[in-house]
């Protein structure tokens, strides 16, 4: 960087003296113009001034000439003493012969008698030796004889030489002059080039490096590193759940904690690397060339630990955490593209374990992310070809027994891998587009599906549960989306149940609350999935207009040993507002027996029905509706 701005100084001096030497030039070319014009002018005036005295002369003395009267003659020329550019005057008979002759004092009889008859008259060139001017004396048109004045060029070249020396001292000041503003504007132009040179490598809220500069010095780094037994590492770190704070707290609240980030690590780092702003929320360190193996380790951790302090924000302290994924040079790539991939599928890993944890880049790593590159490829093909099933997973009132619905998952059967779990192809879909063509194919054959069973039971009411994803809620065509869905289906909103996942609404809170609104409106039933397990809060139950709430497996699991505080906290919140409760994941008698006992509204699980293909389940409602009809 020093390197580049030296040559960029040494090139704009360079620059300044070429464009003072062209103008010095040119004002040269120009003077020397000048001087030839003025030498011209001053030549020809000579010449007209001396022509116009020589007559004037010739008739001043003609009646003299006429009557050979020398005296006369002399006394008329003695006037001529006041004209500074004389030298000599002669007067000649017609004949040729001398009459008398005027010269200035100090010239020589020699120099006087320069003046003849044969003299040839000088006139405008740019010659600077004297003018000799010829005047004829007449008298009623008879020739009397010749005047021969001589004029000398000195004044001539005394006003070139005081018209050079102007001309000079006027370039010297224009040099001068175009010295100063050609210095200030290389100056101006400097400081311009820095401060976009500056804007465009550095971040403008946080002041770090930007991603330009990054891979820059990582190129630059990497080059120094290749040496035996020499060390460099690189760390990227993505801030947990930042979208929920730019979403509670606003986004000046975000662009603080982006400069508190900023600062915390620079403090951490120190001088052993440098901190740069990759974009968002991401940040990335690149590790000073060392001969210590384990030093992007520590330097990883030390990371993590400094994040997980509590961060001053907006009058409050704000627990802030990181994923953080580091890869080291040689082990993980020997150029920036590969040892940015391996660092970036660490993070990936990070992200991919839950929050607040720190990842070193393995091999294993890579393997995982080219079968995720393989089968989201693969995925694509299936979700487009449409050939991933469907299964639906009975849902049943938990006193009754009576079934009111069913949750869709999909499935999906790989002609090489066998079945790949959701558990895989789920997240794969969710970290890439995918999810949103994957949702809506989901959402419309459900809504077909839901349709057929209900029109195959006239009176039946079993609804369709499906899942949305955070992608999907985002999308500005999902309710038109679900519109069309029931559009095309026939089904009625009311029998059309959408599961939002509970840290999904809150990390896009006003964008959730537009679309439930919307959705409601429309009858659609709406419902938070996984409940517990992210922000519950009493004050987003109020704003979120859904209608069941579904505790997650993971609290069910545990009951009736463990956890029936929390079981019975949510269903005491749910009836409070009004919602029903939904138990996911019920394997066990005991369990489905408490649920009763404590007023669960509606279960679901392997206990009470595994997922089944269509045409399981619509035999199900069918057997349901003709026990209804039974009984």
């Amino acid at each position: 960087m020093i390197a580049t701005n030296t040559r960029k100084g040494s090139t704009g001096r360079l620059t300044v003296r070429a464009n003072l030497v062209s103008v010095g030039i040119a004002l040269v070319a120009a003077s020397i113009v000048l001087l030839l014009y003025q030498a011209v002018a001053f030549r020809s005036a000579l010449y007209d001034d001396a022509t116009l005295q020589a007559s004037m002369i010739s008739e001043n003395i003609s009646a003299s000439l006429m009557f050979e009267d020398e005296r006369s003659t002399k006394d008329v020329l003695r006037s001529l003493g006041r004209v500074a550019y004389l030298q000599s005057l002669s007067v000649y008979r017609k004949d040729g012969q001398l009459f008398t002759r005027y010269a200035r004092e100090g010239i020589t009889p020699e120099e006087a008698a320069e003046g003849t008859l044969q003299s040839t008259e000088h006139r405008t060139t740019l010659s600077l030796d004297d003018v000799f001017v010829r005047a004829p004396i007449e008298h009623n048109g008879h020739l009397l004889g010749y005047v021969v004045l001589v004029a000398t060029s000195d004044l001539v070249r005394r006003q070139l030489v005081q018209y050079a020396c102007f001309l000079g001292v006027a370039c010297l000041g224009a040099l001068s002059i175009s010295t100063l503003v050609m210095n200030r504007m290389r100056r101006r132009v400097s400081e311009a080039e820095r401060e976009l040179e500056y804007l465009a490598r550095t971040d403008p809220l946080t002041k770090l490096p930007n991603r330009r500069t990054f891979y820059e010095a990582l190129d630059e780094r990497l080059a120094s590193a290749k040496e035996p037994s020499r060390y460099l590492g690189l760390v990227l770190i993505d801030l947990d759940d930042f979208k929920t704070v730019n979403d509670t707290l606003g986004h000046g609240a975000g662009d603080q904690l982006l400069q508190h980030v900023a600062y915390v690590l620079e403090s951490t780092v120190g001088g052993r690397a440098m901190v740069s702003r990759m974009g968002g929320d991401e940040f990335a360190v690149t590790l000073t060339s060392t001969w210590k193996r384990g030093a992007v380790a520590e330097l990883a951790g030390e990371i993590g630990a400094a994040l997980c302090r509590p961060a001053p924000l907006c009058g409050r302290e704000i627990n802030v955490t990181a994923s953080i994924g580091y890869a080291s040079f040689p082990e993980a790539g020997n150029d920036s593209g590969s040892l940015m991939t391996s660092a970036d599928i660490a993070l990936y890993e990070a992200k991919s374990r839950g929050k607040n944890t720190v990842v070193g880049f393995s091999a294993e790593m890579m393997d995982a992310a080219h079968r995720r590159a393989y089968l989201e490829a693969e995925l694509r093909k299936a979700v487009e070809s449409d050939a991933l099933d469907l299964v639906f997973q009975p849902q049943f009132e938990c006193g009754s027994g009576t079934l009111v619905g069913a949750e869709v998952l999909a499935r999906w059967t790989h002609g090489e891998e066998g079945d790949v779990s959701p558990g895989e192809f789920i997240p794969i879909a969710e970290n890439s587009d995918l999810i949103v063509l994957l949702g809506r194919t989901v959402l419309q054959r459900a809504c077909v599906a839901a349709a057929a069973w209900n029109a195959s039971c006239p009176g039946a009411a079993v609804r369709v549960a499906v899942n949305v994803s955070a992608r999907q809620l985002r999308h500005p065509n999902f309710v038109p989306d679900v519109m069309a869905a029931l559009g095309a289906s026939g089904l009625a909103p009311a029998l059309l149940e959408l599961e939002l996942t509970e840290s999904h609404l809150i990390a896009n809170r006003e964008t959730a609350i537009d679309v439930m609104n919307r959705l409601r409106e429309a009858g659609v039933l709406l419902s938070i999935d996984d409940f517990g397990t992210g922000y519950s809060s009493l004050s987003y139950l109020h704003a979120f207009p859904v209608n069941a709430l579904k505790i997650d497996r993971s609290f069910i699991e545990r009951i009736p040993e463990d956890g029936q505080s929390i079981v019975t906290a949510i269903l005491s919140m749910a009836h409070s507002f009004g919602l029903h409760a939904v138990a996911e994941g019920v394997e066990e008698p005991r369990q489905l027996a408490w649920l009763v006992d404590a007023g669960c509204d509606v279960v679901q699980g392997f206990l009470t029905g595994r997922p089944m293909s269509l045409d399981q389940f619509r035999a199900l409602v069918e057997n349901e509706a003709f026990d209804s009809q039974l009984a």
